[in-house]
C-alpha cells in the first residue's frame, strides 16, 4: 500500500479521540488498543481516499461488536482504578465517583452509552453521530438529550 498523507493527518487528527471512545466503548486499555489498530487497518483498506471522523468511528464500533460476539469481553473491567491521583483522599473520591457514574452507565442502554459517548467526550457533531449511527439529526439530538436526562436523575438518586 502506498503512502497517503491526507489519511495519515486524518488519522493523527482522530486519533486521540478514537481512543478514549474505545476507552469508554469497552471499558479495557488492552481492548481498546486492539479494536484501535484494528479500526485504522481496515479504514486504510477500505476507505483510503475519505477522511471522514463518523464513518471512522461506524468502522470502530463495528469492529467492537464483531469483537464482542465473537470473545464475550465484560462489560466493564473489574478492579479499573484511576490513573493520575495523589492522595488517599483524591483517589478515594475518584473511585467512588467512577463507581456512581459506572453503575449509573449500566443503567443506559448500550446505544444511550455510544452516543452520551460520541456527544460528549468525543465532540462529535449532530450531524457526523446521526450518519454513525444511521439515525436523522433530529432523532440523535432527542436520544442524547434523553440519555443526558436520564444519566442525570440516576446520578442524583445515588448521591441521594
Amino acid at each position: 500500500m502506498k503512502h497517503n498523507t491526507a489519511l495519515t493527518d486524518f488519522f493523527e487528527q482522530n486519533r486521540q479521540k478514537l481512543f478514549a471512545y474505545l476507552i469508554r466503548l469497552s471499558g479495557d486499555t488492552h481492548e481498546a488498543e486492539d479494536v484501535f489498530q484494528d479500526t485504522f487497518i481496515r479504514y486504510a483498506q477500505s476507505y483510503p481516499d475519505q477522511q471522514n471522523p463518523a464513518l471512522l468511528y461506524t468502522v470502530a464500533k463495528s469492529i467492537f461488536l464483531d469483537r464482542r460476539r465473537r470473545n464475550r469481553f465484560s462489560e466493564i473491567p473489574e478492579g479499573y482504578e484511576p490513573a493520575d491521583e495523589k492522595s488517599p483522599e483524591s483517589i478515594l473520591i475518584c473511585r467512588q465517583a467512577q463507581n456512581r457514574l459506572k453503575t449509573a452507565m449500566k443503567s443506559l442502554t448500550q446505544d444511550e452509552r455510544n452516543l452520551l459517548s460520541m456527544a460528549g467526550a468525543e465532540g462529535l457533531k449532530y450531524e457526523e453521530i446521526a450518519q454513525a449511527a444511521g439515525l436523522s439529526v433530529a432523532n440523535v439530538k432527542v436520544k442524547i438529550h434523553r440519555a443526558r436526562q436520564r444519566l442525570r436523575a440516576l446520578l442524583e438518586v445515588s448521591d441521594g
